[in-house]
């Protein structure tokens, strides 16, 4: 039986020994042959998909979506094609939250501007008071 034991799967994939047993019973990972000891044995090809899982995660991927990803690939169901209209998908998600992100900056830099402005715009001077801070 070759393979990797869970800790050397683990190990070498650079994740936490429980995450091969999350991932499975997500359904990421295929349920791995057992020693006659009763250990874990996971197949050389489990490092692959574990380097894809994290590289799909770091690329803001869910585990929900990279499993769908991965069930539709093991039923032929999806393309380049698809897969490069997922990215673009995820890349406009992203490209909204920078978005919103910039917008909250904004708004906390003339916060803070207005509160340390010599004068005061009325509604900042209201709130200080409000929240005792009007020294």
């Amino acid at each position: 039986m070759a393979g990797y034991l869970r800790g050397q799967l683990a190990k070498l994939a650079d994740v936490h020994n429980e995450t091969l047993i999350y991932y499975e019973k997500q359904g990421l990972l295929p349920p791995p042959e057992r020693t006659d000891a009763g250990y874990r044995m996971y197949p050389v090809e489990t490092l692959a998909l574990l380097v894809f899982i994290k590289n799909a995660k770091a690329c803001g991927f869910t585990l929900k979506e990279i499993k769908k990803s991965l069930d539709k690939s093991a039923q032929g169901l999806i393309g380049i094609g698809d897969f490069v209209a997922v990215i673009e998908r995820k890349m406009a998600d992203l490209d909204e939250e920078i978005a919103i992100r910039e917008r909250t900056k904004a708004r906390l830099s003339d916060l803070k501007e207005g509160l340390l402005a010599a004068d005061k715009h009325p509604g900042v001077r209201e709130t200080l008071r409000m929240l005792q801070m009007d020294s």
